[in-house]
């Protein structure tokens, strides 16, 4: 038993260190997108938000498709590969990574009339889609190395290439701002895809030992190992990007570009502000999950320790962002967009369950599964664009919040029902028991905040953070009382 404890010590101390690091890379590209979202927010208004996110999320669309999501394949053929196959295997996987974006480039290039009519309603915005078919090239090689870094465990490398990216986007996007107004969306969008290129490639990942010559036969027939598992999260990534970008149309025509700028703004700040605790501790709980992935008993106690870790990270920061949401609101974007509020505020909530489902998810990707992978993230899509289209309806704003929530707990009953049926898993009972205690007591939090303002959710915010803690000193101190 105090072997065991001394094991998850030393799991829980390497995990947060890797946390760390990439939570500090998150806060400066947090600090970035606070400062980029400020100046679009005054300077071109809701509509620029609107814009900014229209584009966006077409990019995003093009960009899951075209690269075949090879990333998360690349990470585990990476964890698997035995030491002396690595150069080889990164020299094919860079030569994928530069086939797919060009291949994107051109489909995005064939698509941009079309794109805009869907979008816009009209062809006036096709030039916008032509020039981000350099976007679509650049990110696909940047996302691509990305991944080989995260799967030879070079986070530091990794870490410096992120950090310089955003830093370099921020600056040149800054002045295209101020002179070109709206017009300068599209240019900042490629700002921020050709800096990110070129810090991945200042900072490319190292690779020991020498790199031998390999035929384009051989580069196609070892990349299937790795793009068998793409393709199909290719199609979910599509379908989950398809989702955001549907339904921004929709939002777009039923209500206009403002209102859809400010559901852009709030689904960002949930997503991406919160998303940084899920974004730094999966850079190395992929890669982890896949070397012990044939043994369940390892999985099992893998899936159970992360989820109990962050559950216990998430908690003060649901419930701090529960109570300060106006505060944050008003900080990061302006007094005009207050308007989310309700939306923000239920559906940070749905982040308790985001994180619990997200673990359980990649079990199956670290099982090699991708046909079961690609049914419940589809399945995943047909619940959010049903919720969202059925709560907007008739809630307005607020609905998105409520639909934001309902999903990710219909999300996480998939996943744990694929996990304990097609492999078995059982779950430890403290991992069971800590998600269903944060999601109540945040869901107290939201109500005590609607009720008596932002002082009525004070309580629990500190509760939070005592519990956190708490339960963090208990993991990270078991090791020193064991003499470790």
């Amino acid at each position: 038993m105090a072997q065991t404890i001394k094991r998850h010590s030393t799991l829980s101390e390497r995990v947060l260190k890797i946390m760390g690091i990439f939570s500090g890379v998150q806060i400066v590209s947090i600090l970035c997108s606070i400062v980029r979202t400020k100046l679009v927010a005054v300077w071109l208004g809701p509509t620029g938000i609107g814009l900014f996110g229209l584009y966006n999320s077409a990019l995003e669309t093009i960009g899951s498709l075209s690269q075949m999501s090879m990333g998360i394949g690349v990470v585990r053929q990476l964890a698997v590969t035995p030491r002396q196959a690595i150069p080889r295997l990164v020299r094919i996987i860079r030569r994928w990574g530069i086939a797919l974006g060009i291949a994107g480039a051109f489909v995005t290039l064939a698509l941009s009339p079309w794109l805009s009519r869907f979008t816009f309603g009209d062809s006036s915005h096709t030039p916008g889609f032509v020039a981000l078919s350099a976007a679509v090239l650049m990110i696909a090689i940047s996302n691509n190395e990305s991944a080989v870094f995260q799967g030879m465990k070079q986070y530091a490398g990794l870490a410096r290439a992120t950090t310089g990216g955003v830093i370099l986007g921020l600056a040149v996007s800054i002045p295209m701002y101020w002179f070109w107004g709206l017009d300068s969306i599209v240019p900042s969008l490629l700002a921020y895809a050709g800096a990110t290129w070129l810090c991945r490639g200042v900072y490319r990942a190292r690779v020991e030992g020498p790199v031998p010559r390999i035929s384009a036969r051989e580069t196609f027939t070892t990349g299937k190992t790795f793009a068998v598992l793409g393709i199909y999260i290719t199609v979910t990534t599509f379908a989950t990007n398809a989702v955001s970008y549907i339904f921004m149309s929709y939002l777009n025509m039923k209500a206009g570009t403002e209102t859809a700028g400010f559901y852009q703004a709030g689904f960002t700040l949930v997503n991406r502000y919160v998303g940084l605790v899920l974004t730094a501790i999966g850079m190395e709980y992929l890669p982890r999950l896949s070397q012990v992935n044939a043994s369940a008993r390892r999985v099992r106690i893998f899936l159970s320790h992360e989820i109990i870790l962050i559950l216990l990270v998430m908690f003060p920061v649901v419930t701090l962002f529960v109570t300060a949401d106006e505060l944050i609101v008003r900080v990061l974007y302006d007094a005009e967009f207050l308007v989310m509020l309700p939306f923000i505020t239920w559906a940070v909530i749905g982040t308790v369950f985001r994180a619990w489902s997200w673990c359980m998810a990649f079990v199956i990707l670290a099982r090699n599964d991708g046909k079961m992978f690609l049914i419940t993230e589809l399945a995943s899509s047909v619940v959010a664009i049903a919720l969202n289209i059925f709560f907007y309806d008739r809630w307005g704003i607020a609905g998105l919040g409520y639909a934001y929530t309902l999903w990710y707990i219909a999300y996480t009953l998939i996943v744990w029902a694929v996990c304990r049926r097609r492999y078995g898993m059982r779950l430890n009972p403290m991992a069971v028991r800590l998600p269903l205690t944060v999601f109540a007591v945040c869901v107290l939090a939201a109500l005590f905040r609607s009720g008596w303002g932002w002082w009525g959710a004070v309580p629990l915010t500190f509760l939070s953070l005592l519990v956190s803690g708490f339960g963090l000193r208990r993991l990270l101190g078991s090791r020193r009382a064991n003499g470790a």
